[in-house]
């Protein structure tokens, strides 16, 4: 293309993390590229809290380290000396009264050594040897499963699916299995059909067999330093960005409108605040389906998350007594606690331990300070907390806390509290999840359409930029297009 000549005009709406590797990718290769974002700041679900003079990240934390994706974005940026490993002390599963080490892992809490110490620990010698049968299956018992939940008790038995993996898939995609369709977590029905075992699938989907959780990683003043980086990058290669502008609707204008563009995107009172050959939509699903007009979709397709996080003074937890964080079954009423006793649920479904899982958060809070980061939302039912006041909010989870960590905290001891509420769409495959076909021009990219987790996301944020430069060089006179160089 020569330097003179119209380059294609893309406008990414949405400034996470999945908008920003889009607008970078289309921007190196060649495109003129304005990201709008309705927000005052960029980053989406990353994003950072203080709490007690420490800072922490109070979105996503952590990213897998399978396939290298997020790694090689984090050296492109120039951050690869800040990449930091969580401290390998293992993760639990509350269920019952029980307080259960998850086993080693292949993936969503399939155990990766169904006759292990601590899979017998978790299922009992009767589930641990029904579930060690499972590479011995036939391939066809379970194929024709229709949820991820089905699959997995046809393999592995319902202790497996009830103890280990329901509570990793609440915690992991804030929905229950049952929901899941065997498609949800990426790779692994190729990964089944291929090996003819879902543990063996499993355990291939994974780094390795280090204890659950094990194969993530962060970056040491948090994950928010990805944005900042991003951030950074996409403005030196001149890509515009407009924050607190919030899209409105997509107004298509046909191939005919070029060179004015194909595509304008409008703020409120019909303000225009870009035009482009194309659109990426990386936006939650909800807001996707709004833009591209689907009557009532405001409120649909998000299961709402709220996540509390406690800064502890309580040196007692020095021990870690649950090592990295802990995962909880419904109904859960944690250790110590007899189930006929009175004693009421654990509401949150999942904590992690901030100050035991990241040296450097420990670090910074200082001797005896711990920071507990609680998660609160089930698929279909609304957080727990949502609408209640702070000092409620402390109650709530300084109980949990105390019933998941198996040490009963003083309500003096808590010395600050932060709460974050986030919307999270329906995962990719989920048995309830109804497709969304956008018109020709616009491609969409987030979690709901490539997967959870940054890996997913990020990859799918580069067939996004490519899908869409593709899309958009196509509305250019011949001699001005451009072959994209992404993959």
């Amino acid at each position: 293309m020569e330097p003179d000549s119209p380059r294609p005009r893309i406008a990414v709406v949405g400034g996470g993390v999945s908008g920003l590797t889009a607008a970078r990718e289309l921007a190196v290769a060649g495109a003129d590229v304005v990201v709008v974002e309705g927000a005052d700041r960029l980053g989406g679900r990353i994003r950072g809290a203080e709490i007690a003079g420490t800072t922490i990240d109070i979105g996503a934390e952590s990213f897998a380290t399978r396939g290298g994706t997020v790694a090689a974005l984090i050296e492109d940026l120039g951050m690869s000396d800040q990449i930091v490993r969580p401290a390998p002390l293992g993760s639990w599963v509350i269920d019952g009264n029980r307080s259960i080490p998850l086993p080693a892992a292949g993936t969503l809490g399939i155990p990766a050594t169904p006759l292990s110490a601590a899979t017998i620990r978790a299922l009992g010698v009767s589930g641990a040897l029904r579930a060690a049968v499972e590479p011995l299956l036939p391939h066809r018992i379970g194929s024709d499963a229709a949820s991820f939940a089905a699959l997995v008790r046809a393999r592995l038995g319902s202790r497996a699916l009830d103890r280990l993996v329901r509570p990793v898939a609440l915690g992991v995609y804030s929905a229950d299995p049952e929901r899941l369709g065997v498609t949800t977590v990426p790779g692994l029905a190729a990964a089944f059909a291929e090996r003819g075992s879902l543990i063996a699938a499993a355990r291939d989907l994974r780094d390795g067999q280090a204890a659950a959780g094990g194969a993530v990683a962060g970056l040491r003043e948090g994950m928010t330093q990805v944005i900042a980086g991003l951030e950074t990058e996409v403005t030196r290669l001149g890509v515009r960005v407009l924050r607190g502008s919030k899209v409105q609707r997509l107004e298509e204008r046909g191939m005919s409108a070029a060179p004015a563009g194909a595509w304008r995107v409008l703020g409120g009172d019909g303000a225009v605040l870009a035009e482009a050959d194309g659109i990426v939509l990386a936006v939650p699903e909800n807001v996707a389906r709004r833009l591209l007009g689907e009557r009532g979709a405001t409120g649909q397709a998000t299961d709402r998350i709220e996540v509390v996080a406690l800064a502890v003074d309580d040196p007692r937890l020095d021990r870690a007594p649950r090592g990295t964080g802990a995962l909880v079954a419904r109904d859960a009423v944690g250790a110590g606690a007899r189930r006929d006793g009175g004693a009421a649920p654990i509401l949150a479904k999942a904590l992690t331990h901030v100050t035991a899982k990241w040296p450097e958060r420990a670090r910074e809070a200082g001797p005896g300070r711990h920071i507990l980061r609680l998660s609160y939302g089930r698929a279909g039912s609304a957080p727990e907390t949502v609408g209640l006041d702070d000092a409620e909010v402390r109650s709530i989870a300084r109980y949990d806390a105390s019933r998941i960590l198996g040490i009963d905290l003083r309500a003096d001891t808590v010395v600050d509290l932060v709460r974050c509420t986030w919307r999270m769409g329906r995962p990719p495959g989920s048995r309830d999840a109804r497709p969304l076909v956008a018109p020709a021009g616009v491609t969409l990219a987030g979690d709901w359409v490539s997967g959870t987790g940054l890996a997913a996301i990020v990859q799918g944020a580069r067939t996004a930029a490519a899908t869409a430069l593709a899309s958009a060089s196509l509305r250019l006179p011949l001699t001005n297009r451009i072959e994209s160089p992404l993959k």
